[in-house]
C-alpha cells in the first residue's frame, strides 16, 4: 500500500486562512504550543488550563509590570475555531517547566466554562494558537484563540509559525 500525503483544499482550510490573515497584523502577540492532558482536563488536573509565559503577556497586560504576577489577571477570549466566547478567564500565575527543565513564570488560563474546547480532552495534542493584543485597546476581547481542528489546519498554521513540538511552545509576533 502506498501512502499518500493529503494536500488540503483551500475549502478546508479558508476558516483558518481568514483568521490568520486577520489577526497577524497589529502588533498582535502570538503563541503557539501543543495542548497537553492536563491542559485539557484529560488528566482530571485539579486546575486545568493552557500556560503561557508571563513574558509574553506583559505587553498585552500592562499591570503584569506592576506585580500583577502575584495576584493575577482577568480577561476575555474568543476561541475563533469553535465559535466560543469566554468572559472573565483567569490567568493564574504559576511556576512551569521551562526549556529543558529549568522553572519558567507561566499564566496558566482558569475559570473556562466546563464546555470550554480548551477543556475538551479530545483537543489534547491539538495545535493551539493564542493571540494577544497589546496595551489598551476596544472592549473586544483581549484573547482570540484558534484550535486546529484537523491536520489540514495544522499544515496551515505550521507553514506559518514552524513546527510546534509538545513541551516547547512557540512565541512569536513582533518585538
Amino acid at each position: 500500500m502506498r501512502l499518500t500525503h493529503h494536500q488540503p483544499t483551500p475549502t478546508e482550510t479558508h476558516r483558518l486562512r481568514h483568521w490568520i490573515a486577520n489577526w497577524i497584523g497589529a502588533n498582535w502577540l502570538w503563541h503557539a504550543r501543543i495542548l497537553s492532558a492536563t491542559e485539557t482536563s484529560a488528566t482530571q488536573a485539579r486546575r486545568s488550563g493552557p500556560c503561557v509565559p508571563i513574558h509574553l503577556l506583559k505587553p498585552a497586560f500592562p499591570s503584569l509590570a506592576e506585580d500583577a504576577e502575584a495576584r493575577g489577571i482577568e480577561f476575555d477570549i474568543e476561541i475563533d475555531s469553535h465559535g466560543v466566547r469566554e468572559d472573565r478567564v483567569r490567568g493564574v500565575p504559576h511556576m512551569g517547566q521551562g526549556l529543558f527543565g529549568a522553572p519558567q513564570a507561566e499564566m496558566r488560563i482558569t475559570n473556562l466554562s466546563a464546555s470550554s474546547p480548551l477543556r475538551n480532552p479530545e483537543n489534547t495534542g491539538a495545535l493551539a494558537i493564542f493571540v494577544f493584543r497589546p496595551g489598551p485597546g476596544p472592549d473586544s476581547p483581549k484573547c482570540r484563540i484558534w484550535i486546529c481542528r484537523n491536520p489540514a489546519e495544522t499544515d496551515v498554521a505550521g507553514d506559518l509559525i514552524g513546527p510546534v513540538e509538545p513541551g516547547f511552545p512557540v512565541p512569536w509576533g513582533p518585538g
